[in-house]
Order: structure tokens, then C-alpha cells, then sequence
């Protein structure tokens, strides 16, 4: 069996009609079941990890390659095609275990020290990682979540700070259960946002499409359920819940690199776009947070941005390039005009 499809289907760039075919051809060749299994750990680990272009991985596998000389029989041929990933599941091991630390705090993970992966998305970036039970996250800028090593076999915990998009693999035996300071989303197979920022007051949660239950470690009766289409904005201090619909993809399109702003509080405006860019804005005006921005944003130039907001709120935004960091960061101050 073709190696690469067997690649694919672990990377998840098939659609559901090709993953059903793949899966009844790899059942019927145990060769190919054992490498699909490997495969899969390895993409695994290497999810865990900043994430490689299509390019990088290919000079990796030619310069990996280059030390293994030619081999003629068909079962070697097709462990060549193996180095491939062997070489890059080396790379993802050796990154990996940077990430990895002994944790003897107590949390959702219990307080029992295990092996904690971690995966950061840095400020100004999205980061896609698929886990070891083939849920997708999508992770926000300045945004990162927290596993542990017995995730998919005895748990499916995760521990959240920032922004994520979740597309959970579906197991009634091992539901999946997102851990945000005292909040735990829990859920079977489903799409979902959360966005719990430090710094910000409410955690949210929108449901696209499946079912979500919100519960509390603190308060055994607080239980709500979502509905598609619907979203939770849970205060942590005061303990409130409203729910209310919504148009999901309005939460989530970041995950696309798109913003879109539909009479949005500038406050929610400022911190996307901080978040965004990776700026920092200065608000000399506190007027300027009784705005609201409407934009659809994809790949539009700062400026631009700053541009469409001096005409639709009424304020100047003046940039600040700082050359003497090593970052050479900006700062955008925004004043009323």
C-alpha cells in the first residue's frame, strides 16, 4: 500500500469518503496497519511542535536522504519512503522533549507529577496541531494549551489559556474536557470555540455544531448545556451565565486568518488586532471606547486597517516604530480626531 496515502490520511488532508477507503484498505494489510499506527504517534509528537511547511519537510527528507544509500527491493523502497517521516519523528522527539516538564501542581490533571506537553502559538501566529485522539485544535495568537503524556488512553484533558478552536474526535468512552480556570467544557465529537484570555473578564464558548456542557470543579450544580449556534459568556468572579445565539463563524474565522467585526466594542477590536499584528495600541482618549468598528478582515495591511478605523470612528492613529528593540516592535496610539 501506497505510504503517502497513508500520510495523508494521519495528516487529515482527505476528505471523509477517502479516510473511509484508506482505513478499509489499511484493515485488510497488517504491514500497513503497523505504519499507520506509527505514523500516527509520530504525527502525533511532531503536533506538538511549531509546525513545518511542506517545503521543510521535503529538503529535511532529501538531506535525510543523501545518508542512506540506494536500495533496490521493494521492501526497502518502501522504508525509504519511511525516512521520510522517520527523520522528521526524530526532530519532533528531540523538540519536543524541550516542551515537555514535571508538573506537581494540582489541576485538571490531578495532582499526581506526569509528563505535560505544551504547545504555544507566539503572538502575531495560528498554530494547527492534531493530537494523539486526532482532534484538531486551532491555537490563537498568544494562546497555548497543556496535555498530559496519558491523553487519548486514560484522559482527554486540556488546560487552556488564550483563544482555541476545537474539532473533537468523537469517544462516548473518553469524552474531551477543556479545563479554563474554574470552567470545564466537556464534549463528545463537536466544534467549538473558546476564548478565555488573561486579562479579559468573561470566558466564551460558541458552539458550531454538536453539543457542549459547561460544569464547575467548584459548584456541582452548575450544568448547562449549549445548542448549536449558540454561545455561553460565563463571568468567573461573579459566577454569571448568559447564553445566547449567535453566528458561529463570526467566533471562529480567525482560525481562517480572517477577523470580521459586525458593530464591535472597540475594546474587542483593539485586542484582535494586538493580538493580530502583534502591536501594542495606546488609547489616549478613553472616548474612543464608546465606538464600535464594523470590517472583515483577511490579509489587509495594517495601515489599511488603521486607515478604514480613522474614517469610520472618528480618531487618529499615528504608528511608532521602536528600531531600537531587537524586535523592532510597533505601537499604534490612537487619539480622537
Amino acid at each position: 500500500m501506497d505510504i503517502n496515502k497513508i500520510w495523508r490520511l494521519v495528516t487529515g488532508d482527505n476528505n471523509e469518503t477517502e479516510k473511509q477507503s484508506i482505513l478499509a484498505d489499511i484493515e485488510k494489510d497488517k504491514e500497513a496497519l503497523h505504519a499507520y499506527h506509527e505514523l500516527k504517534n509520530t504525527w502525533a509528537i511532531l503536533s506538538s511542535t511549531k509546525p513545518m511547511s511542506e517545503s521543510e519537510i521535503d529538503n529535511m527528507y532529501l538531506r535525510f536522504r543523501q545518508q542512506v544509500s540506494a536500495q533496490s527491493s521493494p521492501l526497502r523502497i518502501r522504508f525509504n519512503e519511511l525516512y521520510k517521516y522517520a527523520a522528521i519523528f526524530l526532530l519532533g522527539v528531540l523538540i519536543t522533549s524541550l516542551l515537555m516538564y514535571w508538573s506537581g501542581n494540582s489541576g485538571w490533571f490531578g495532582s499526581d507529577k506526569s509528563l505535560i506537553h505544551t504547545v504555544v502559538a507566539d503572538k502575531g501566529q495560528i498554530s494547527k496541531v492534531i493530537l494523539p485522539d486526532s482532534s484538531v485544535v486551532w491555537i490563537n495568537s498568544g494562546s497555548k494549551i497543556a496535555y498530559n503524556n496519558k491523553f487519548g488512553v486514560n484522559n482527554r484533558e486540556i488546560e487552556l489559556v488564550g483563544q482555541a478552536f476545537f474539532h473533537a474526535a468523537r469517544d462516548k468512552k473518553l469524552p474531551l474536557i477543556v479545563g479554563v480556570n474554574n470552567l470545564k467544557i466537556k464534549v463528545l465529537g463537536t466544534k467549538f470555540d473558546v476564548c478565555a484570555y488573561p486579562g479579559e473578564k468573561d470566558i466564551r464558548v460558541v458552539l458550531e455544531s454538536g453539543r457542549v456542557e459547561l460544569n464547575q470543579a467548584s459548584d456541582k450544580k452548575f450544568n448547562y448545556r449549549l445548542s448549536p449556534g449558540e454561545v455561553a459568556i460565563f463571568n468567573p468572579v461573579n459566577k454569571s451565565l448568559v447564553i445566547n445565539k449567535v453566528q458561529p463563524e463570526l467566533f471562529s474565522s480567525w482560525k481562517e486568518g480572517v477577523l470580521i467585526f459586525r458593530d464591535e466594542p472597540m475594546t474587542g477590536v483593539i485586542a484582535a488586532l494586538q493580538r493580530r499584528y502583534n502591536i501594542d495600541i495606546e488609547v489616549n482618549d478613553t472616548r474612543i471606547y464608546n465606538s464600535v468598528f464594523t470590517a472583515r478582515i483577511s490579509n489587509e495591511p495594517l495601515d489599511k486597517i488603521l486607515k478604514s478605523m480613522e474614517f469610520s470612528c472618528s480618531l487618529k492613529a499615528t504608528i511608532v516604530r521602536n528600531s531600537a528593540e531587537t524586535d523592532s516592535s510597533i505601537k499604534v496610539i490612537l487619539s480622537k480626531q
